[in-house]
């Protein structure tokens, strides 16, 4: 039996602090040696985090990775690394690079063949595309190295180097962001990459929060038949280590076809590298190792979990420690204060009740009731005198006008100045309590309720926003939030015995529209066809055309937003960029 005992660093990296992250590369290092193993995977652009975005335009960056990278292969005696970052190649082209790492040297470096351009992706503003692929040996074991979107396509790196170098084990480092459903695809593209080339592979993703997106982790290893051995834990660091039998890949192709060959793969990507690498560890010997982990967390675990991590990234990523957020008693600020505490502690977050004369009783009882099943600190500031002051001010200007919708946001904008500031006296940062489907239709004040640091419910759509409420009842010590805040029908409160429905139309049928339209980019006509909406919901082509066109007019607010957490295939943001001055409709 021929062993390769690989290790898996999903290590929670920040973009820019590149001693930092060469520290945490390092000590993942460190104990993939505890665990044996032969060689270890640490994601993609580890040394200087992944996106750097424009970071990598500053020469004095790219040096700086580079000796970052040259410090931390004194780390690898007696084990190869393989480490992402960023290489300058002497004619000023730049490389989303992996360098193979062993015996305190560089051995080699591979440049990143496809570079993805799309979404949140702008790699091709950035980076050339690298030429040649290396295949390591390593104690008698064919290793295959390429990054992330090299295995996206179906005729790859991975097919040159099984079929042309025989590779046996295809060790893919990344930077892959969470959205729901993309682990199933992942999956998908893993153990078909596996079952495919008949070979082992192995799929390293990093962890942490980065702006607007959160990386789950979830590492992936398949087996030769497309089997899925082992997953790393979502959206926590681990280093853990598996065991690859080399010998089921022999007998696997040995009872099959001939693996992919096709004439112009060495013209499409280079020639390839054959490294001896046979003084890294023997197998001999090794401790033995826990079962691999398999065990997925549910839809709901992971979008509560990316929303904590991405919080607690944010906040501490820009040197922060505390937090302020308006509680109104409502459901988006209480399931915010929950996933903040949970990020944060309760000692680090504060709420503030801003009531108006418009305020419920029971909404300022249930900002109190939160506030103590919580154990967060809640400060009680009526904004009645500063409502009244603007009212004052402005009544020359407005009279003889009718009161309407600019009256009502003056008391989100006299609450969304009095948490900067309280956040500008402390030093702390404004949570912003806002959902998904009210960014997209523009229920929200700009200048108010949307002013802030970071939007943690962004890219959670309402109907969302009440799953992850029962959820968080239903898991760990307690129920935090109040039934009462879940079973009462949603209210900004700014007029008297207002009701977010005298506004919008049902939450269930605004969400499917706002999938439809921003995430499937149907028009409005399809969806006024589409049975999704109309066979389930009886939302009629008034109400589909108004909230597209609510959409389309409010992408000047979107821009003005904070950034928020990416949960969804397509968020707000980076995600989505369309012109603020554009007279097309859907």
């Amino acid at each position: 039996m021929t062993i390769l005992r690989v290790a898996l660093a999903q290590i929670n990296t920040t973009v820019g602090d590149l001693e930092g992250n060469r520290a945490a590369a390092a000590d993942a290092i460190a104990q993939a040696k505890t665990l044996g193993a032969q060689i270890v995977a640490l994601p993609e652009l580890t040394i200087t985090g992944y996106p750097p975005e424009d970071l990598v335009l500053w020469p004095s960056f790219v040096e700086k990775n580079e000796q970052q990278l040259e410090l931390l292969a004194a780390s690898t005696k007696d084990i190869v690394a393989i480490v992402g970052f960023v290489q300058a190649g002497p004619d000023g082209k730049l490389y989303n690079a992996a360098a193979t790492l062993a015996d305190g040297h560089v051995c080699d470096v591979y440049q990143k063949i496809h570079l993805p351009n799309y979404g949140v992706f702008d790699e091709q503003r950035y980076f050339t595309p690298g030429t040649g692929c290396p295949v390591l040996n390593i104690a008698g074991t064919k290793v295959a190295v390429n990054v992330c979107e090299d295995i996206w396509e179906e005729i790859g790196p991975s097919e040159y180097q099984c079929s042309a170098g025989e590779a046996e084990v295809v060790l893919n480092i990344n930077g892959s962001p969470y959205w729901i459903g993309k682990q199933e695809w992942r999956t998908e593209i893993v153990t078909g990459l596996a079952k495919r080339n008949r070979a082992f592979a192995v799929y390293v993703n990093q962890v942490g929060g980065q702006d607007e997106l959160v990386f789950d982790g979830a590492s992936i290893v398949a087996d030769p038949e497309g089997e899925v051995i082992a997953i790393g834990p979502s959206f926590e660091e681990s280093v853990f280590a598996i065991d690859l039998d080399t010998d089921l890949v022999k007998r696997v192709r040995a009872s099959s076809s001939e693996l992919i060959e096709t004439p112009e793969l060495s013209t499409r990507f280079g020639p390839l590298r054959a490294l001896e690498l046979d003084h890294s560890a023997s197998s001999a010997g090794l401790p033995e190792l826990p079962q691999p982990p398999l065990e997925q967390p549910s839809k709901l675990e992971c979008v509560y979990q990316a929303l904590v991590l991405g919080t607690r990234d944010y906040v501490r990523k820009t040197g922060f420690k505390k937090v302020a957020i308006a509680l109104s008693g409502g459901i988006d600020s209480t399931i915010v204060a929950a996933i903040t505490v949970d990020a944060l502690g309760a000692e680090n977050v504060t709420g503030v009740a801003l009531p108006s004369r418009y305020s419920s009783e029971g909404s300022v009882t249930d900002a109190e009731e939160l506030a103590r099943r919580l154990g967060i600190q809640l400060w009680n500031l009526p904004i009645e005198p500063a409502h009244q002051g603007f009212e004052e001010m402005l009544e020359p200007v407005f009279e003889n006008t009718e009161p309407g919708v600019a009256e009502e946001n003056t008391q989100s904008r006299v609450r969304g100045t009095t948490m900067m500031a309280i956040a500008n006296k402390f030093n702390w940062l404004v949570l912003t309590t806002g959902n998904k489907s009210e960014m997209a239709t523009g229920y929200a004040t700009i200048y108010g309720d949307m002013a802030g640091a970071y939007a943690v419910i962004k890219d959670v759509p309402k109907t969302l926003v009440y799953e992850l409420s029962r959820y968080r009842n239903a898991v760990g010590l307690g129920s935090p939030i109040p039934d009462s805040v879940i079973e009462k029908p949603p209210s900004a409160e700014l007029r008297p015995d207002q009701l977010d429905e005298d506004s919008l139309p049902p939450y269930e049928v605004l969400d499917r529209i706002l999938d439809l339209y921003v995430v499937d980019l149907k028009s409005s006509d399809e969806i006024v066809k589409s049975e999704r909406v109309l066979g389930k919901s009886g939302a009629d082509e008034a109400t589909v055309r108004r909230l597209t066109r609510l959409i389309d007019i409010n992408e000047y607010k979107r821009r003005q937003s904070p950034p928020g957490p990416k949960i969804t295939q397509l968020a707000f943001g980076r995600d989505r960029r369309l012109p603020i001055a554009n007279r097309y409709r859907g």
